[in-house]
């Protein structure tokens, strides 16, 4: 029984790396969980400003009219 615990113990240990990496510290690093709190008044800000970038654009906006309400000279 003691032989067969040491045999588990020993194969464990060899798939283990001997040090953690410099490229696993790096991506342990970028990603990590983090948690954002807001305030009411930042969720807000932040829904308003999303849904003006995901906003639908049509095919007028793009190709308005432009009305010249001055005398403008060029």
């Amino acid at each position: 029984m003691e032989e067969f615990e040491n045999k588990e113990i020993n194969n464990e240990s060899k798939e283990l790396p001997a040090q953690i990496s410099t490229w696993t510290k790096i991506k342990n690093f970028l990603f990590q969980e983090i948690t954002v709190t807001m305030t009411p008044k930042q969720e807000k800000v932040l829904k308003e400003v999303h849904d003006f970038w995901h906003q639908e654009v049509n095919h007028d906006f793009w190709f308005q009219e432009i009305k010249i309400i001055d005398n403008i000279t060029l």
